[in-house]
């Protein structure tokens, strides 16, 4: 596929052809391969990147209204999802996740750059269900299964089985034969679209990886399809195979959640939160045009004085080497290259002209329930601004009794997203 640099340059000159193409239909945004990109590490103007984030991060990620589901493990326990005028909804579960976890407690990878100990599997797996409900907006269940388990029939009905550090004889010896059983399950209904539906990872789990399945694309049974026809449904799983393995290699919850959310969007149901995607993919089809037409029609000044920047070039060279919708790599990017000439061009993009129709929803879980009380009295807006000022100096009667009076209010101790911290 055309780069975006290249493709941009070519419509410049095109742009006002009178034979240019001037409607076409409604895209339909979906995934698209990834790889890894560390940019130019020049000078950070962090207030910058944030003014370029915005846009990108309101644009890209809209997770909906949901519920939980009563068959599969939830692991987040919240109040019953509640909309603006405080009724229930419950809305349906379109897919379902199996983490296969070792029959005995296991240290896992994830939280290595914690200061803490490493979780085992099964506390690991617990939180991953917890993301995957957050980043589906309870639209998919997640359960944490071991081979010892008296009911183990969810490793063979999810959607997406991922087996976790499955080392012993015994639990080999279940996963072969589980990823076995499910491989056939799906070439019998080749024919039909529940075989889309499927999909099976094996992470740390020794040298073998068991051949991935991602939708119709099986690593076992390759299809020259998905060689030459890059259109294909199966070169689109290839594709994101590839990108999920480098996900889960990350060994991070975000990272984690996101490549479940991607195959789900993809082969399933839209998942807001990975929908929309402001990237040249073949998933796109024809709307590939109609955006880059849009682009250039309505922001083609910015366009032309971006690529006129070598840094700003740089950015948009960097950007076409990711997946976007993979938020921790686009900020990494991002700070990498601020310039007013960037902020100025996704400024024009995606919110003035909104050129990917994106849209952006406050995710509704995980409920948190406010504070209602503080040191034994009722929570009311003096005292929330006295937390908020913490041991702040200089804040005098609104700053509450035991301020420390420092140079500082709060400080992050543990932070959510590596980028950030």
């Amino acid at each position: 596929m055309m780069s975006k640099v290249a493709t941009l340059c070519y419509l410049l000159a095109a742009a006002y052809a009178t034979k240019f193409v001037s409607s076409f239909t409604t895209p339909t945004l979906q995934s698209k391969t990834t790889a890894t990109t560390s940019g130019n590490n020049q000078g950070q103007n962090y207030n910058l990147a944030l003014d370029l984030l915005h846009p990108l991060r309101h644009s890209l990620y809209q997770p909906n209204v949901s519920a939980r589901s009563n068959t599969f493990l939830q692991s987040q326990t919240t109040q019953a999802d509640v909309t603006n005028t405080g009724t229930t909804t419950t809305p349906d579960i379109i897919g379902t996740v199996a983490l296969l976890v070792p029959s005995s407690d296991q240290p896992s990878k994830f939280g290595s750059k914690s200061p803490v100990q490493p979780p085992s599997y099964r506390e690991a797996a617990e939180q991953l269900a917890r993301k995957i409900k957050q980043f589906s907006d309870g639209r998919i269940a997640a359960q944490v299964v071991t081979p010892s388990d008296v009911d183990t029939s969810s490793v063979l009905t999810s959607n997406a089985l991922i087996a976790l550090g499955l080392t012993t004889p015994q639990d080999v010896q279940f996963l072969s034969r589980t990823f076995r059983q499910r491989r056939t399950a799906g070439e019998e209904e080749q024919s039909s679209t529940q075989s889309l539906k499927m999909c099976q990872f094996a992470v740390d789990c020794g040298d073998n990886n068991y051949a991935p399945i991602v939708g119709p694309y099986d690593e076992a049974n390759p299809s020259v399809v998905s060689e030459i026809a890059p259109w294909s449904d199966v070169a689109s799983g290839k594709r994101l195979a590839t990108q999920m393995k480098e996900l889960f290699d990350k060994q991070t919850s975000d990272e984690f959640a996101l490549a479940l959310m991607l195959f789900c969007n993809r082969f399933i149901d839209k998942i807001p939160w990975v929908q929309h995607s402001i990237d040249v993919t073949w998933e796109k089809g024809l709307g590939n045009v109609e955006e880059i037409y849009n682009m250039v029609t309505k922001c083609g000044p910015c366009i032309t004085k971006c690529l006129a920047d070598e840094n700003c070039k740089a950015c948009i060279e960097a950007l076409d080497e990711i997946d976007t919708r993979d938020q921790v790599a686009s900020y990494r990017t991002v700070v990498s290259y601020e310039s007013e000439l960037l902020r100025d061009f996704s400024l024009c993009i995606l919110q003035k002209n909104n050129i990917f129709g994106c849209t952006a929803e406050v995710p509704k879980i995980p409920y948190v329930k406010p504070l209602g009380a503080f040191r034994g009295e009722e929570m009311t807006k003096d005292i929330a601004k006295g937390i908020m000022i913490g041991h702040l100096e200089g804040c005098g009667d609104a700053a509450l009794e035991g301020c420390k009076e420092l140079d500082v209010s709060w400080k992050v101790a543990f932070g959510g997203k590596i980028s950030y911290d």
